[in-house]
């Protein structure tokens, strides 16, 4: 109490001392007391927080140490200062280039000014602001969601594969925030050329996922993503979701995928449009495999799945078409992936199979009037039999009757 009072005076002659000298900023803003008893002297009660944000290191920025406090904080080299000091932005006379790369993304100041929406030291610090590869940096991989989650509410990143390997494992190298989204010059998905936006998305993620992105593009989505800006075929975040990423090798996201692939061929008005059947997906999850694979999605999706999914016959991200290759090229392909389950399966085995197509009078028409045989076939036999039952029936109990009563 001795130090705050004999600095209360020390600052009250300061206050009252016309033309000011200029002043040893650590001398209060190096230590939390003198700022507290700066405060009293000025009839303001600092709270706790503030004292922490206006609390200095003075060896703290490595990467400005050659400035000095006025050289950011213009007009405060005098004490009491002037206010609103500290609301234009100082990094522009360095950092002119960022300036304008701040103003061409989504937290651009509307006038084209420097009062950008998010300003340099919410991200970067204030004070003690370290190059971005030093892990005391806000920027650096572990600490960067961390700065992007006070604004943007997408916890989800954080249960995602990406997320996990960062916040969890600490890999340095797994995508975060700034990864996919870039630094300065942030645009909305919407925006062309935008990092994030359809067209762009797989050069984004093919930044770690190389090999993938490519065979995405030479893909029949990815091709017409990039031919004709298709809306409407998948691309990455699509499959994969773009915060929550799942991990793909999990039983999970194996048993889900039927449905990931539904969402666009279970669609009759998306189909219709490309004169593409809905039956390709109907016919899977009535058969055998797509049964199985729609069971353990509701009872047990997290247990290993053995049976085949969409992926496992038509690839994961190398999804041709099937339109124009030929019936032998086709049956050549898929008896190579039926081998993988059915190591003993002929061309005779694929005969076995209708192709996706429910049977009808012109495709597969002994199988279409077998079941249509059967349809009534079955009802008619049983309700013979049903019908022989209760005559049965009714003679006994008619004959026990008649019996009785000789």
């Amino acid at each position: 109490m001795r130090r705050f009072a004999a600095a209360s005076i020390v600052l009250l002659a300061a206050v009252a001392t016309a033309p000011a000298q200029p002043l040893d900023c650590s001398s209060c803003h190096a230590v939390p007391e003198t700022l507290y008893a700066a405060g009293q002297a000025l009839g303001k009660n600092l709270s706790k927080r503030r004292i922490r944000e206006l609390t200095v290191n003075p060896s703290g920025c490595p990467t400005h140490m050659d400035l000095t406090c006025t050289d950011c904080h213009v007009g405060i080299d005098r004490f009491p200062h002037p206010k609103e000091t500290h609301l234009a932005n100082p990094c522009v006379a360095c950092h002119r280039d960022v300036a304008d790369r701040m103003n061409n993304s989504v937290h651009r100041d509307p006038l084209g000014g420097s009062s950008f929406v998010l300003q340099c030291w919410d991200c970067h610090g204030a004070h003690e602001i370290f190059p971005a590869n030093d892990p005391r940096s806000p920027m650096y991989p572990y600490n960067v969601s961390g700065v992007c989650l006070r604004c943007h509410q997408e916890q989800k990143y954080l249960n995602g594969v990406h997320g996990q390997g960062v916040d969890l494992a600490g890999l340095t190298g797994a995508a975060t925030c700034i990864s996919c989204h870039g630094y300065h010059s942030i645009q909305s998905v919407k925006a062309v050329g935008s990092r994030t936006s359809r067209r762009q998305i797989s050069f984004t993620c093919g930044r770690c996922h190389a090999k993938i992105a490519e065979e995405y593009r030479k893909s029949v989505h990815g091709a017409a993503l990039m031919a004709t800006d298709n809306p409407d075929v998948p691309t990455c975040v699509d499959c994969h979701q773009a915060h929550q990423t799942a991990n793909p090798r999990s039983p999970r996201f194996r048993a889900e995928s039927p449905k990931l692939c539904g969402k666009c061929h279970a669609d009759p008005k998306l189909m219709k449009k490309y004169g593409l059947s809905t039956q390709v997906f109907q016919t899977y999850v009535a058969d055998f495999h797509g049964t199985t694979a729609e069971l353990f999605e509701e009872v047990t999706p997290d247990q290993p799945l053995n049976q085949a999914v969409c992926y496992d016959c038509h690839g994961y991200h190398d999804v041709y078409r099937v339109h124009g290759v030929g019936r032998k090229k086709i049956n050549q392909n898929l008896l190579k992936h039926c081998q993988r389950c059915h190591p003993a399966a002929t061309t005779k085995f694929l005969s076995a199979w209708t192709s996706h197509y429910i049977p009808s009078p012109t495709k597969y028409p002994w199988i279409y009037y077998v079941k249509l045989f059967y349809r009534f076939a079955i009802p008619s036999i049983v309700g013979f039999f049903l019908l022989f039952i209760a005559t049965d029936v009714y003679r006994h109990r008619r004959s026990g009757r008649h019996g009785g009563g000789a």
